[in-house]
């Protein structure tokens, strides 16, 4: 090895009477380290660092580095010599951030985010400066997604990068119109570093707000102008608008599209806000107009033609627009079912499906989201209207068929987030599924190539062989959230032979490693290793990082343990089909941090204390990796779905021994981890299931009653849902343990909504209602920023001001705190009143009778019926005050800022069936129930509900209440259906027996009607 420098070039760098002579230092350090990690460690354990990071310090701009300081950006000139100080300093810390995850410790200890972060500014820096700093935040990323467990969050950086003091500088970069090659490579870093750092809610809120998203979506239609796919007429559309100078002009040569794609995907996903957003984005807008389009006569016209006439249908609306006529004619079929191998039970949960998606921005289907698509706490404004569908959706589902690679699955991932959103037309989920779906199961069968083992043993590999793999990776997670809770599109994908592929593909994340971790670089003097190791933290390397390939499998298991969740959330067929294909043994060690070799049912430990020893021999050094939390999460989502089937239970899940390993997750640090894991729970331990009595005695009762304490709202819904399936299968006395371990005060608050709103039926007209409105006005105070910058320029369009309407409604619907808190009360009261609901139910009458007493002993019998009642009554929430409305004497105003709350068809059904419960025991309890007048006559007007499952209660219940126990009890009963027909409910039965369109509600009523009439004969 040749000789390296001696310390004086480190004291020509800190001691440099001049610019220059510290730029010559620089230099000579530059070209002596570059592609020699040895030099690079040997100038580290040196304190090189700390001496770069002060040349950065000393001069950097006086401005606030947000990128809004100045109002032009500054052209490309030469470098001043502190500019081109700066510059070396800045390629000498992205030298040794491109060397591996061994250097992460040190740049950390200096703190060289904080100071790369201000060089990114194009209105303070050069272009050369912006693009050293990007590049150099770039390579810190990237070695921080290879470091090992516990040193791979970028949470930090992704905080520094999206504060509101970079936001002004990444859009200033997008925005750039200059088509340089050194800006080219500017915007194409920031749309890489927001894919892969922008990982939540908070972060994509922020770059949306801040114009990053838009100056996106400029990007974007750059690249439709340069495909020549512009809307015919755009232009003459766009001046009548407003709009025709925003269309942009063509990327150069070289542009990256997958980059803007995954940027955008990255920022809009599971959220209609962002979603909608990105449609209505000016340069979209104006590229992609909504107008009528007349063909001329084609053989694809004569094609749709055909179709129609002969019954199949098309998959174009009435008005089909300019780029429908780029997709093939599509069959739809006249009738579309609900397939005949899905269950519903147990219940999956919460999805965030097309219709609820405003009412939440979680971030995954299988998460908790609070809302179901029958809860009414979505005000008008957040219903989709009838405004047509925008042809970018078509443009979308177009560049999937005609790009390949990493641009078809960023394609597809971003029409996945629209179609989800739902500001698709029904009708496109035919053409997802026909044109879309085969694409991408095509895509991963085509990169489904074995490794070869020298790039398993390299610590870096060629970019093609990155692209192939971030293809292999992303896929099938695309894949995941386009087909679950679809019917059409899981069929689509089964056709396609996605179960095979998938469960190949788990297998393949479980080869065992080669190589665990990066080697170190040969060294001629290893002893000085152990002298490094006890130096600063700015001069000590930190532990290697995991090899590449490692890192590449860890994301294959976890986008295909998704893949898995994602096909089974529907049919059964699909879920006995996974477990035939042996992917239960993957799921279960995924479900462990440290993984072992995935074994079959017959293979697995007898005991569980055999089970136990193997996990801790395994360690942390196991030959299949280490599963993060997202891999664990994904199994949790996996093991739940599957666990829909009550017989996957009782045979495939408890061979494998689900349960222990889920159990144990309960009490992982990480919150969400514990919600994934009792959202699994919570199938597990559904009726007759074989793992609930094991997990009884490992305390499973008390780790809920205590998850149902959490302040964490996800964790309390499942916790209080799995109690609710748990005990069904308990006798009384561990039911009544189970309610003392719970607190009966605790549940009462659970059930309970305390928050000061006003009920219709309140009669005090001049009660003062001037109280603090409970939803924060977010949608008064938002600005859309790509509103205000081209009213400013162009004056008010009508297009983009009833966009901006309607963007307003949806940001208050998505991120009004008082709207979330509301949804999540109203999941966990459902839940809590389902637990009431199989607490007093039992088959033996005295048993029965019993839980109702202590049901009433310990959460006081008035007190109930009073909250039983609440639920009932109409509420009006967010009222400015009646008072307030006569002085403004406004009505429209009072309107704006009030919402109606109806009762949730979910939170009915379950109070009816407590009432159903009681009625059931003995006959007291039947005439307790029916002197409820109140309660009762609130329940009188849901006999119009809606929902079936609702009718078929109450039929229930009246069934109950005029029910003949024995000789003793005919005259009470006969007062008891005396008193409900006084109150006309047997009318009410009588009208559902003759003319309800649900074939069980009509025999349901018949059968009340004929039991209330016959203690009166």
């Amino acid at each position: 090895m040749a000789k390296i420098q001696s310390p004086p070039v480190l004291s020509q760098i800190r001691d440099a009477r001049n610019y220059s002579e510290q730029a010559s230092a620089l230099r000579a350090l530059k070209d002596e380290i570059i592609g020699h990690v040895q030099r690079k460690e040997w100038w580290i354990e040196n304190g090189i660092l700390e001496s770069l990071v002060k040349i950065l310090q000393n001069g950097r701009s006086p401005t606030r580095s947000n990128g809004k300081e100045r109002s032009h950006i500054r052209p490309p000139e030469a470098l001043t010599e502190d500019e081109g100080v700066r510059l070396l300093s800045l390629q000498l810390l992205a030298s040794f951030a491109n060397s591996g995850t061994a250097f992460l410790g040190p740049l950390h200890a200096v703190g060289v985010v904080p100071i790369i972060i201000p060089a990114i500014s194009p209105a303070d820096n050069p272009p050369q400066v912006v693009l050293t700093a990007l590049r150099a935040l770039r390579n810190i990323t990237a070695s921080t997604q290879l470091a090992l467990q516990g040193a791979d969050d970028t949470s930090g950086l992704s905080d520094a990068l999206f504060s509101s003091c970079s936001l002004g500088a990444l859009c200033a970069i997008l925005s750039q119109e200059s088509r340089d090659a050194v800006v080219q490579e500017q915007k194409s870093l920031v749309a890489s570093l927001i894919g892969r750092l922008c990982k939540t809610v908070h972060h994509q809120n922020a770059l949306a707000d801040s114009g990053v998203l838009d100056a996106l979506a400029t990007m974007l239609a750059g690249f439709v102008v340069a495909r020549g796919e512009v809307i015919p007429g755009a232009e003459v559309l766009g001046q009548s608008d407003g709009l025709a100078h925003l269309i942009p002009a063509p990327p150069p040569p070289g542009a990256d599209l997958a980059l803007v794609l995954e940027a955008l995907s990255t920022i809009i996903a599971n959220s209609r806000f962002r979603s909608y957003l990105l449609l209505c984005s000016p340069a979209i807008m104006a590229v992609f107009p909504s107008a009528e389009f007349t063909p001329p006569a084609t053989e694809s016209r004569t094609a749709w033609n055909s179709l129609e006439m002969s019954g199949l249908g098309s998959i174009r609306a009435a008005n089909p627009g300019a780029i429908d006529y780029l997709l093939p004619a599509v069959p739809v079929p006249q009738s579309r079912s609900r397939s005949g191998g899905s269950s519903e039970y147990p219940p999956l949960g919460f999805s965030l499906s097309r219709d609820n998606l405003a009412a939440s921005g979680r971030a995954s289907t299988f998460k908790f989201t609070g809302l179901d698509a029958g809860r009414p706490d979505v005000s008008s404004e957040d219903e989709d209207s009838d405004e047509p569908e925008s042809p970018f959706i078509p443009w979308l589902i177009h560049l999937v068929r005609s790009t390949d690679g990493l641009e078809r699955v960023m394609a597809a991932s971003l029409v996945t987030s629209l179609f989800k959103a739902g500001f698709a037309s029904p009708e496109r989920e035919q053409a997802l599924a026909m044109l879309v779906v085969p694409l991408l199961c095509q895509l991963m069968k085509a990169h489904d190539k074995e490794i070869p083992a020298s790039v398993q043993q390299a610590a870096v590999v060629a970019p093609d062989t990155a692209r192939q793999w971030a293809i292999r990776e992303r896929t099938p997670d695309v894949l995941a959230r386009l087909v679950g809770e679809s019917v059409a599109l899981q069929q689509a994908a089964y056709d396609c032979g996605i179960l095979r592929m998938v469960v190949k593909l788990l297998k393949v994340s479980y080869e065992p490693q080669l190589v665990q971790s990066a080697p170190r670089p040969w060294s001629s003097t290893p002893e000085r290793g152990t002298d490094a190791e006890e130096g600063l933290p700015a001069c000590r390397l930190g532990p290697p990082g995991q090899m590449p390939v490692n890192a590449h499998r860890i994301k294959m298991r976890e986008s295909a343990l998704k893949l898995v969740a994602g096909m089974a959330t529907l049919s059964n067929n699909y879920r006995e089909a996974l477990v035939e294909a042996d992917a239960v043994s993957y799921i279960v060690e995924s479900l462990s941090p440290s993984p072992g070799k995935p074994k079959s049912a017959k293979e697995k430990p007898a005991s569980e204390k055999e089970a136990e020893d193997a996990a801790d021999n395994k360690g942390a050094t196991s030959r299949y990796g280490h599963n993060p939390n997202a891999v664990i999460m994904a199994a949790c989502h996996a093991t739940r779905a599957l666990a829909r089937l009550p017989s996957i239970v009782r045979t495939t899940l408890q061979d494998h021994g689900v349960a222990m390993p889920i159990n144990k997750l309960l009490k992982h640090p990480d919150a969400e981890v514990q919600v994934a894991a009792s959202s699994a729970i919570i199938n597990l331990v559904s009726h007759c299931s074989p793992m609930s009595r094991p997990l009884l005695n490992a305390d499973l009762i008390k780790t809920l009653c205590e998850h149902a304490h959490s302040l964490n709202p996800g964790l309390r819904l499942n916790a209080v849902w799995a109690l609710k399936h748990i005990v069904v299968d308990l006798g009384n006395s561990e039911r009544k343990d189970c309610l003392e371990e719970l607190e009966p005060g605790w549940l009462i608050q659970l059930i309970s909504d305390d928050r000061p709103e006003r009920r219709v039926t309140d009669a005090d007209d001049d009660e003062d209602m001037d109280t603090e409105t409970l939803y924060d006005e977010v949608s008064h105070s938002w600005t859309w920023p790509a509103m205000t910058r081209i009213t400013a320029a162009a004056g008010p369009s009508a297009r983009l001001q009833q966009a901006s309407h309607k963007l307003s409604a949806l940001r208050d619907a998505e991120l009004n705190p008082a709207r979330k808190s509301r949804a999540d009360s109203l999941a966990i009261q459902e839940q809590g009143l389902g637990f009431i609901r199989n607490l007093i139910l039992l088959l033996i009458p005295s048993e029965q009778n019993e839980m109702v007493d202590h049901l009433f002993t310990e959460l006081g019998q008035d007190r109930l019926f009073g909250i039983l009642a609440d639920k009932l009554k109409v509420r009006v929430v967010g009222a400015l005050g009646r008072r307030s409305a006569r002085n403004n004497n406004n009505s429209s105003n009072t309107t704006n800022n009030t919402l109606v709350l109806y009762p949730q068809a979910r939170i009915v059904e379950n109070l009816t069936y407590i009432l159903v419960h009681m009625a059931a025991a003995a006959p007291r309890h039947r005439q307790l129930v029916v002197a409820q007048t109140e309660l009762l006559q609130l329940l009188g007007g849901h006999f119009a509900s809606k929902d079936a499952r609702v009718r078929q209660a109450l039929c229930q219940l009246f069934m109950n209440l005029s029910y003949l126990e024995s000789d003793g009890d005919r005259q009470p009963c006969s007062q008891r259906a005396r008193d409900l027909q006084a109150m006309g409910f047997l009318e009410k039965l009588e009208r559902l027996e003759r003319g309800d369109a649900d074939l069980a509600v009509r025999e349901r009523a018949k059968a009340a009607v004929a039991q209330m009439k016959t203690p009166t004969a």
